[in-house]
């Protein structure tokens, strides 16, 4: 009897084990930390805040497309970009490549580098890919490097600038452009028992003590969605000092300066962080603001810089929603829209 009992427990113990992961799973987890139905941004699957995710499936009708790099045949392209997620359509959605605005708008052909120097940051791997003959020979005008501007660090030191790799080398590279899927997550899985966790947690801390996303509420509806008035985000590991940003200034004006003697123009396209994009219109600020944008302005440039803070912020002062995912760190086809209809690329 008693060995009966155990073994009727133990059983119960993993039938209510197993269907309470499936009901949760079902319910919230699987749409959270899965893209089995639509697409979604990384903060909702990282901090598994139900209500937040933006349903959007890839799409593009743009009348011109960027190449990418797999995809390259040599021919003569009018502009190179490089850069990190933003540049390689990591908020997917509906048009989710800014390149084909800027090809769409200017009509002209734009090719697009995901870093095909591992380790190496943007700019770097520009002066790597002028010294070679890669960029002389694709008879790009405009070359644009763009990187979040929590990624200061990497482009904030001394750069070799006379650095260079053999064609033939670069050529057996792999050529990846494309973010894959989510991999498979089975229904059992430690997914639900952080969800219990974290939402228990989020009334009594912003970011439920030990999660990395943090939520903060605004005092306008700049979300469609449930939480309308609700701004997930990752706080800042660092922020620059003015001498890191002059430091960056001087690495884009001598990339620029090579550029120029070979009769092409530079361009810098920093996104804004989203936290500070919106912190006018946060109830309460956790964090201070990052100022790359105010310490880079009033230096002297020899590129053309793209400020994305002061453009997108002109969006929210309209009460423009959604130029951010309300689930990702990444921007939605609204801002690429906002920032290439203002600044143009004459042929």
């Amino acid at each position: 009897m008693h060995y009966r009992r155990l073994v009727l427990t133990f059983v119960t113990a993993l039938a209510l084990f197993v269907a309470g992961n499936y009901a949760i799973w079902k319910s919230v987890t699987e749409d959270l930390i899965t893209d089995h139905h639509f697409d979604g941004g990384d903060l909702s699957r990282m901090g598994y805040v139900p209500g937040s995710k933006m349903y959007r499936h890839n799409a593009t009708d743009l009348p011109r497309r960027h190449i990418h790099l797999k995809d390259y045949d040599g021919r003569p392209v009018d502009m190179i970009t490089i850069g990190d997620s933003f540049s390689n359509g990591g908020g997917g959605g509906y048009n989710r490549f800014y390149q084909d605005y800027i090809a769409s708008i200017n009509n002209l052909e734009i090719l697009n580098l995901n870093n095909p120097i591992e380790g190496v940051d943007f700019i770097s791997t520009i002066a790597t890919l002028l010294n070679n003959g890669f960029i002389e020979h694709s008879h790009a005008r405009y070359i644009l490097i763009s990187f979040t501007e929590t990624s200061w660090k990497n482009f904030a030191r001394h750069i070799d600038f006379d650095q260079t790799i053999p064609m033939s080398e670069l050529e057996k590279r792999p050529r990846v452009d494309h973010y894959g899927r989510l991999p498979h997550v089975p229904f059992i899985n430690n997914g639900n028992l952080k969800f219990l966790i974290f939402n228990t947690l989020y009334p009594v801390s912003d970011h439920a003590l030990f999660g990395q996303v943090y939520k903060a509420r605004l005092t306008r509806p700049f979300f469609s969605g449930q939480a309308a008035n609700q701004l997930l985000y990752l706080p800042y590991r660092s922020l620059p000092s003015a001498g890191e940003v002059r430091q960056i200034n001087d690495n884009l004006n001598e990339l620029a300066n090579r550029l120029a003697s070979r009769g092409i123009r530079l361009v810098f396209l920093p996104f804004v962080n989203k936290y500070t994009l919106y912190a006018p219109w946060l109830e309460t600020k956790r964090f201070p603001e990052s100022a790359f944008f105010e310490l880079l302005r009033p230096l002297p440039k020899r590129y053309t810089f793209i400020d994305t803070k002061a453009l997108l912020r002109e969006e929210l002062a309209r009460g423009e929603k959604d130029v951010y995912y309300a689930d990702d760190t990444h921007s939605s086809w609204k801002a690429a829209w906002k920032i290439f209809s203002s600044v143009r690329f004459p042929k």
